[in-house]
């Protein structure tokens, strides 16, 4: 958040307290549009706004979108009345998280992230809507382009029972950007911090290298910035159990079968949690996670398009459908030595994929085309026009760049997938591709393995996906070959064009000079190739009508499951 006086060309100190924050906020700061919901009405598009950084100055627009287009409104559940509290809720995950570690490697992404949300908060959180809201943080202020000052809440309490304080804020922030294992996926969020102060036992300083117009939505994100105590590591092995100050405790984590919170009666927001017991189930299979949403065994899970039609005739089940933050990719490894370090054999490929098959046969319909920044994200992606020009397949012209790079004979690699959607994709890929002589083997493997591997650029190719970020520059960083990606994916790869536009973006808060040059990364990304984006799928969760307040929220994580009641 950036404060200037324009008409004096001076910049003050400005301090938010909570009711100014929530003003500020609601009027011009950070978010994107829910893209569907569950519990009341369908939440409005938000003005002018992003995930980044709200501002509170007309002279310092920061890098909000402006509202995005909402998806079609899903049926929503009954309104239920605010007092009501208690009950159990089983919800069945796809996959395992593994470790429930609120720092360092984090393998297996998605189901990390949701096993943890429950019990972890962040210095600041995005509502329903992504506006910017107060979490841990009641405050912050920034007395100049590069210092950000955080007030806590007075009185927050650990599910230890000791209060938080600064150090907390700073041991946690320290940890995760130099965790226990040495490998930090996401360094790159914080590669322009400098230091971190803490000024009392409520007030934490940070101090930047430059200007950061992401600070405000990396906290609001929360997946790299969640606060746990100084004493936890010699409290607790974090792989297995937690401390944090979320509005569940973890009971216990059965690996592979079950996680089991209880309601964290001390949780500093008294409107959150309203159900006693929440308990995640790890169900893979469609087929199963069905029959036990049938059957009353679980209240709620994700389902595919088709899972989705299976259950829309059912009266005790509610359908709801959004965008999401997780746009499918073909990934490269970009090493040196390899027929696809290429630019014109990455082209070939991308000219040959028919995005559209892939949406009609994978998602049954139920895509969008995507770049690198997702659609529905304000207006930073790329058109859906301007992406169906992109992507138009010609496979004669892919030959001929085929000829041009010395293989037209094609060659043999290795795609690594896994379950679900990953797997599927390949398929269809691998059938296509061999219109180039492309002899694509495809090695599906578990989820946890295929995340390292990934983050450590263990393969050739891969068919993965990516998640919500907390700005634009999220969805480009690894194009700059910030964090891993330099070392790991593409150490073979660089364009200077990108890193030039790439880096005026990030030294500016001027909203408008900012999505043209994050929407030129973009088009280098696409004519370049270091990934082929396919498709962003709607997401459609399916839960039984005796839970309310439920939603699909844009973030790809269930912040909805603080929020729900239950009614019998």
């Amino acid at each position: 958040m950036n404060d200037r006086c324009s008409d004096q060309g001076e910049q003050k100190v400005r301090r938010i307290d909570r009711r100014a924050f929530l003003r500020l906020v609601a009027a011009g700061g950070g978010a994107l549009a829910l893209q569907a919901c569950g519990g009341g009405a369908p939440p409005a598009a938000a003005p002018t706004t992003a995930p980044a950084a709200p501002t509170v100055a007309p002279a310092a627009p920061t890098a909000a979108p402006a509202a995005p287009t909402a998806a079609p409104a899903a049926p929503t559940a009954a309104p239920v009345a605010s007092n009501a509290r208690g009950g159990k809720v089983t919800w069945a995950m796809l996959g395992d998280p593994v470790s429930l570690e609120p720092y360092g490697i984090n393998i297996t992404g998605q189901y990390n992230y949701e096993a943890r949300e429950p019990m972890y908060d962040s210095l600041l959180v995005w509502d329903r809507d992504l506006k910017v809201q107060p979490s841990l943080a009641e405050s912050f202020e920034t007395p100049d382009d590069t210092t950000y000052i955080f007030n806590l809440r007075s009185g927050v309490k650990f599910h230890n029972g000791r209060e938080l304080t600064a150090e907390d804020v700073k041991f946690s922030l320290d940890t995760i950007i130099n965790p226990p294992d040495g490998r930090n996926p996401g360094a790159a969020f914080f590669a322009n911090f400098d230091t971190i102060e803490v000024v009392d036992p409520l007030t934490i300083r940070i101090n930047l290298k430059k200007i950061d117009p992401t600070i405000p939505g990396l906290f609001a994100w929360s997946r790299y910035t969640n606060i746990f105590p100084t004493d936890m590591p010699s409290q607790i092995n974090p792989v297995t159990q937690a401390i944090g100050t979320g509005p569940f405790r973890l009971v216990s984590y059965t690996p592979n079968a079950e996680i089991v919170y209880e309601r964290f009666s001390d949780h500093w927001n008294p409107e959150q949690p309203n159900i006693d017991q929440l308990i995640y189930r790890v169900i893979p299979e469609e087929d199963a996670r069905i029959a036990a949403l049938r059957s009353g065994d679980i209240d709620g899970t994700d389902v595919t398009p088709l899972g989705a039609r299976r259950l829309q005739n059912d009266s005790d089940i509610t359908i709801l459908k959004g965008l999401y933050s997780q746009p499918k990719v073909l990934q490269f490894t970009l090493k040196g030595g390899k027929p696809w370090d290429i630019k014109e054999v990455r082209q070939a490929i991308s000219l040959t994929i028919d995005r559209q098959e892939l949406i009609d046969k994978v998602m049954e319909g139920e895509a969008e085309l995507t770049g690198p920044v997702v659609p529905g994200y304000g207006d930073w992606p790329l058109s859906q026009d301007e992406l169906r020009a992109a992507y138009q397949v010609d496979v004669e012209k892919a030959r001929q760049l085929m000829a041009q790079a010395g293989y037209a004979d094609g060659f043999k690699v290795t795609a690594m997938t896994f379950a679900n959607y990953s797997n599927d994709n390949a398929i269809i890929v691998q059938e296509q591709l061999r219109q180039l002589n492309i002899d694509m083997q495809i090695e599906q493997i578990e989820f946890g393995t295929f995340a390292q591997r990934v983050t450590n650029g263990e393969f050739e190719w891969c068919f993965t996906a990516r998640g919500m970020r907390a700005d634009v520059s999220g969805y480009l960083n690894d194009f700059r070959r910030l964090g891993i990606a330099e070392k790991n994916w593409f150490p073979a790869w660089e364009n200077a064009e990108l890193n030039e536009a790439y880096d005026a973006a990030m030294a500016t808060f001027d909203q408008a000079k900012r999505r043209e040059l994050m929407q030129k990364v973009q088009r280098i990304v696409i004519n370049e190739a270091p990934h082929i984006y396919l498709y962003q799928d709607y997401r459609f969760s399916a839960v039984r009508k005796r839970v309310q307040n439920y939603y699909v929220a844009f973030t790809t994580f269930r912040p909805a499951l603080r929020e729900i009641f239950v009614t019998a």
